[in-house]
């Protein structure tokens, strides 16, 4: 196992948290949510689908704070009312990451961020972990606390 090499924590309170609820749970419907996005040229991160329920399931992603608006609009032109139960837009929200190589090779790194986070009473809304990355979204008047929080955790 690699070691991993802490290199900094990441923040962005300049994001929106997009959620189109209770889409039809069957293929192509990613490809078509993101195809809409995609057309209007709007960048996402932090994609989430939900396991789903029954014949439905969620699709949350994050885009620039500028963009929510256009992101929401562009889900309502590609989807008819009846597709979906409800699309959320939440602007409250910033985004936090630790950054280093072998994060994926080290299991306590996770570990290590969410308690740090516990800690400061920090809750969790999403997840993306990569490679040299783990990211969360947090309520925008949390980064703050939560980059010191990771700073303390992760430098020696």
């Amino acid at each position: 196992m690699e070691k991993m090499l802490f290199s900094g924590v990441q923040s962005n309170a300049d994001v929106a948290l997009i959620a189109i609820k209770g889409i039809k749970n069957q293929p192509g419907i990613a490809a078509k949510v993101f195809g809409a996005i995609a057309e209007k040229k709007l960048n996402v991160e932090l994609i989430l689908q939900s396991i789903g329920r029954g014949d439905e399931k969620d699709i949350s992603f994050v885009v620039a704070q500028e963009d929510a608006e256009k992101a929401v609009d562009t889900l309502k032109e590609a989807f008819a009312e009846q597709d979906y139960h409800e699309i959320v837009c939440d602007k409250e929200v910033g985004i936090v990451s630790i950054v280093g190589a072998g994060m994926m090779s080290n299991s306590g790194a996770a570990s290590k961020m969410f308690e740090a986070l516990y800690n400061k009473g920090i809750n969790i809304k999403m997840i993306y972990t990569s490679e040299i990355k783990i990211t969360v979204l947090i309520k925008e008047s949390r980064v703050e606390r939560a980059v010191e929080a990771l700073k303390e955790q992760f430098q020696e």
